[in-house]
């Protein structure tokens, strides 16, 4: 081979291997771009709308004056929510947001889907209201033991708790950690197994789903610092969930997607997307109808509920669908009465979404006057409507709707920049190899 040819052949393979790895680059972006949407895409068709208040007559003969959360629990037909530090009907103490607390839970019994004429609460043989958990009250340990999540095992529910250490302000935050607790013969919780303080657990939400291999675990959408921290996920075999070093936590997703894990604690990454949140409770459902797993908290830095959703329980997830049950300051839902406000919470109630998955119930608390309430919207897909991503309620009669970008959308949006950078570079980067190809290929003798 002459020098000329060798030259060429050189200048030949550098235009060859510039082009296969833009042609790969641009196959990378566009199946990220694509891969938030491959799952069912979910919209709301209708705003929030109010379907009761649960701490009605029936809490008050039973001297409960209010209660907050609403974990739920299904065991066969059965559904349990359970409250959080539960108030009395007597006057309370002085002071803004002062409770006369007289249980640290409470619950109410139902069959499903929940109807609000006859749900009954649960009591004890001598008529007082059920404690499935309870509080030591003590400073620095256990200010407050509420319910942050339940699963059914075997006939056996377990409650994830968080135990409050110390109750704080905005700016100071709360300090707490995650304790297990599991259901005994007599009706009582003992507690299996705890976490340290602000660590992974302090609020977690089980659910149980299979591993990618098809193996049975209970997955947790999970967070640390109550309020200040984004949302992690975790999993841990059904038989070894009283064992802190069973579970495995989620650490990103390799070349194909499939979730990556570990059993240090250390290692976990918050999930994708979930980065800049601020959970408090959250809730993790699988909507079997629409075949979507979805994850629904309030967000903290927005002060907004929002929705997300997989059509895996370890995700990538799309949304969020966001939404203000409560209303805003300058729109507020009929419902609120005057002097309320301050809403949190949000637990979606499971196997209540109707045939076809569209319906969503939910509760969520009201710091003032300190109750719960019941409330619920209908999701939509892009088969029965348009996509809407963020609404409002005004009221249980007047809903309005404001069109903004979707999740899905908005994640294949934040990929063009990127994606035309890489193909922009591509095209120079091809010009310039076939100019240094043009340039170097060997001149062929004049004919004479």
């Amino acid at each position: 081979m002459s020098h000329l040819e060798e030259r060429g052949y050189r200048a030949l393979n550098v235009s060859l291997r510039t082009e296969t790895f833009c042609l790969v680059g641009v196959a990378i972006l566009s199946l990220y771009a694509l891969l938030p949407v491959m799952g069912q895409q979910i919209a709301v068709e209708t705003a929030p709308s109010f379907v009761c208040n649960l701490m009605d007559d029936r809490a008050a003969a039973l001297g409960i004056g209010g209660a907050d959360l609403g974990v739920s629990v299904v065991d066969g037909s059965k559904l349990w929510t359970i409250f959080g530090d539960t108030a009395s009907t007597g006057p309370a103490a002085a002071g803004p947001g002062s409770r006369r607390l007289v249980g640290a839970s409470s619950a109410i019994g139902s069959q499903l889907p929940i109807n609000c004429s006859s749900y009954s609460w649960l009591t004890t043989s001598s008529g007082k209201f059920y404690q499935p958990l309870r509080s030591a009250r003590k400073v620095g340990i256990d200010e407050s033991t509420v319910p942050a999540g339940a699963i059914t095992l075997n006939g056996t529910r377990y409650i994830y708790s968080m135990q409050v250490n110390h109750w704080g302000s905005n700016s100071e935050g709360t300090h707490a950690h995650g304790v297990l607790f599991k259901e005994q013969v007599n009706g009582t919780f003992a507690e299996l197994t705890d976490w340290a303080m602000d660590q992974l657990f302090v609020n977690a939400a089980p659910l149980a789903a299979e591993l990618p291999d098809g193996t049975p675990v209970i997955f947790l959408a999970t967070t640390a610092q109550y309020r200040h921290s984004p949302v992690y996920l975790a999993y841990v075999v059904p038989s070894e969930i009283g064992d802190p070093a069973a579970y495995h936590y989620l650490t990103g997703y390799d070349e194909n997607g499939s979730p990556l894990w570990s059993t240090d604690m250390a290692e976990a990454k918050p999930v994708p997307g979930f980065e800049n949140v601020w959970v408090g409770e959250l809730s993790f459902l699988y909507d079997a109808p629409l075949k979507s797993y979805l994850l629904m908290f309030k967000d903290f830095t927005s002060k907004m509920f929002v929705l997300y959703w997989s059509s895996t329980p370890y995700g990538p997830f799309a949304g969020p669908l966001t939404f203000s049950p409560c209303g805003t300051t300058s729109s507020r839902p009929g419902w609120m009465q005057s002097g309320w406000g301050t809403c949190y919470g949000g637990y979606m109630l499971p196997d209540s979404f109707g045939a076809d998955g569209h319906h969503l119930y939910f509760d969520i608390s009201v710091w003032d006057p300190y109750t719960t309430v019941l409330m619920t919207m209908t999701l939509t897909t892009p088969s029965t409507n348009g996509s809407t991503s963020q609404i409002t309620s005004t009221s249980s009669d007047s809903i309005s709707a404001t069109e903004t970008i979707s999740g899905e959308q908005s994640y294949s949006t934040a990929l063009i920049l990127p994606l035309s950078i890489v193909i922009l570079g591509c095209v120079i980067a091809v010009i310039a190899a076939r100019k240094y190809v043009t340039g170097n290929r060997p001149q062929l003798p004049k004919s004479t």
